[in-house]
């Protein structure tokens, strides 16, 4: 069947070329930064959002449904469109829009059944289960179907939905517990053991067969003295993989029918529950749209480099301003404007108080922006892990006071700060505010050997709690080589199953100095000096020493590393706005020559120099040595 449909997709391909309009996006869409308006506009408006730098609209799939009329307006408009929440039905049932409902009238429902009888374990069957092959058939003729329907246009990608998640976004539940989610978790439990013996040793079970296998849910989890959650720790590892494969298979279908679409989801949620973990999802399309929250940017960015990373832009302002140039900095290819108060432009196209605000910050953003978007991160060799196993670990351990009660947490309760996302965020600015940029790793990535590659010298476990053996002795043999270990907890005292070990894998080997205890507030110039410090000892010189006026090391600023064939890029922006002293000294490792892409003058030679840093946009150097 795959070779029957490729020629169509071809012949279709060719002859959407050779019809294609003038104003269609270029096949390389995203070489530009792009400024998308999500809600409906009169024609005269969406002339006016062209001349204030709008690049795209919307065009709404939903359910795999194009209005024509709405299609004829988009063609119509002259501004290219992608193509939006073509399967929310299935990557986002508990969390779309249904109208005279609220969008999480099928969650609360099932909730509610939870509170009037909590033996009733059927609420955790998804609807629909992202196992399903029937449903996993349909989604893919869905997708091929419209993605066929629209190449000719070239939409700048498809998105398969918005607020997507195993339960209501990021909230914790226990779906999918559903036959056929079951059923593939067997087969996947089958490749994570080598056989069922080893399986039940883990999960103390004695499950007679692989078809027996069933999971620990939550309210038995809770309940647990012994600190062996493998058999829940398991299931809720299933269900990331599972909620991965379903989005990935939706991106397979759009790539079948047309090899150069983009597939992409919106509404992307802070690392955690809901198919959250990002070493999985972010490899699974082509365009996120994230919310910048728990490092979900830089966690997405450094799983699959290749991402086009999008934002959603709600306000007007400094701080909205700040926030859209942190997102360039960190690899953002364009925003997605929300005008739910249409005040972005007027009936008559002119633009309105926001539409002139927007105008001011795009049009600043795009004298960079082609240098930063053609840039790729460039790495100093400090690594810092990523463990999702640890996220699931302490999550049940902070549940367990809690009982049963941990199904009354929504999705908000779960942006709530917690000692896996703090320690990160603590190290990750630390190490942005000493000038070196950090290497983020996943679990895998590290029992894969990553850190045997790249000259590593130091690895930082920010609450890694929970670790594999492969973990561990890829871990040890770096110490062994030379490498500094830091962590702020003693890393691995339990498994990635979440099984408590008896003593601590890593003792002796790694470091826990008072710089990585956490803080909760703002860094010190004492504990910068303090990170500096151990890294010099490492082997790891920062590539720009920052001060300010007072001499001591400057606290408050984000500096960001990007490479380049011909040159190196320094970004330099306040972690929020004026955080950062006016005025700071910059000493380069050694003299280059220094050119200010924002503001254009001639290219001075010279090791050290003094800037004044804007209280909200970055300064951007461009350097050859």
């Amino acid at each position: 069947m795959a070779r029957a449909l490729i020629p169509a997709a071809v012949i279709a391909l060719l002859v959407g070329w050779l019809v294609m309009p003038s104003w269609a996006a270029p096949p390389d869409q995203f070489s530009e930064y792009q400024v998308i308006m999500w809600q409906e506009h009169t024609p005269a408006e969406v002339a006016g959002l062209a001349k204030v730098g709008f690049t795209a609209t919307k065009l709404r799939g939903t359910g795999g449904k194009i209005d024509p009329v709405e299609l004829e307006q988009r063609q119509a408009s002259g501004l290219p469109w992608y193509v939006e929440n073509i399967v929310t039905d299935f990557l986002s049932p508990y969390h779309r829009y249904t109208p005279g409902k609220p969008n999480t009238w099928l969650f609360d429902d099932a909730k509610a059944r939870r509170r009037a009888d909590p033996t009733d374990i059927s609420i955790f069957e998804r609807q629909p289960g992202l196992s399903d092959p029937e449903w996993l058939s349909a989604v893919k003729a869905r997708l091929m179907n419209v993605v066929r329907s629209q190449s000719r246009y070239r939409p700048l990608f498809y998105n398969l939905a918005d607020e997507a998640g195993i339960g209501d976004l990021a909230a914790a539940w226990d779906a999918d517990i559903s036959p056929t989610s079951l059923s593939a978790m067997r087969q996947w439990l089958r490749t994570q053991y080598p056989d069922l013996e080893a399986l039940n040793r883990q999960w103390d079970t004695d499950f007679g067969s692989w078809e027996d296998v069933a999971p620990e849910l939550t309210d038995a989890a809770v309940r647990r003295a012994d600190d062996n959650f493998s058999g829940w720790a398991d299931f809720k590892a299933w269900m990331d993989v599972a909620f991965a494969r379903a989005v990935r298979a939706g991106t397979d279908a759009v790539h079948e029918a047309d090899p150069v679409a983009l597939a992409g989801l919106e509404g992307g949620q802070t690392p955690g529950w809901g198919g959250y973990d990002y070493s999985l999802l972010a490899p699974a399309v082509d365009v996120l749209e994230i919310y910048d929250h728990g490092d979900a940017v830089e966690l997405a960015r450094a799983f699959n480099p290749g991402l086009i990373q999008l934002r959603t832009t709600f306000g007007q302002g400094l701080r909205e301003h700040h926030a859209a140039w942190r997102h360039l900095l960190l690899g953002g290819r364009g925003m997605i404007v929300w005008d739910e108060r249409n005040d972005v432009v007027q009936p008559d196209g002119q633009p309105g108080p926001r539409g002139r605000d927007i105008a001011q910050l795009v049009s600043a953003m795009r004298v960079v922006s082609p240098e930063l978007m053609a840039a790729a991160p460039s790495p100093d060799a400090v690594a810092v892990l990523y463990s999702h196993a640890s996220f699931r670990t302490g999550w049940i351990l902070e549940q367990r006071a809690r009982g049963t009660n941990w199904s009354d947490r929504d999705a908000a309760r779960e942006y709530e700060d917690n000692a896996w996302r703090a320690s990160r965020r603590q190290i990750l600015g630390r190490l942005r505010e000493i000038a070196v940029e950090p290497r983020l790793l996943s679990s895998r990535m590290v029992e894969g050997g990553a850190l045997r590659q790249d000259g590593l010298r130091v690895l930082v476990l920010p609450h890694a709690i929970a670790l594999s053996q492969s973990e561990v002795d890829e871990i040890v043999a770096f110490a062994r080589r030379g490498g500094l270990v830091l962590a702020d907890a003693d890393p691995g005292t339990f498994d990635q199953h979440s099984r408590r070990r008896s003593l601590p894998p890593l003792a002796g080997v790694a470091e826990l100095p008072e710089v990585m205890i956490r803080t909760g507030g703002h860094s010190s110039p004492e504990a910068l000096a303090s990170l500096a410090s151990l890294l010099r000892s490492a082997g790891v010189e920062p590539r720009a020493d920052l001060r300010g006026p007072d001499g001591l090391p400057a606290t408050g600023i984000e500096a960001h590393w990007l490479g380049r064939e011909d040159a190196t890029i320094l970004a330099l922006q306040t972690r929020s706005p004026w955080s950062a002293p006016g005025q700071i000294q910059i000493r380069l490792l050694k003299p280059a020559a220094i050119e200010d892409l924002r503001n254009k003058g001639p290219k001075e030679r010279k090791q050290q120099f003094s800037l004044a840093l804007d209280p909200i946009s970055p300064t951007v150097l461009k350097i050859v040595e």
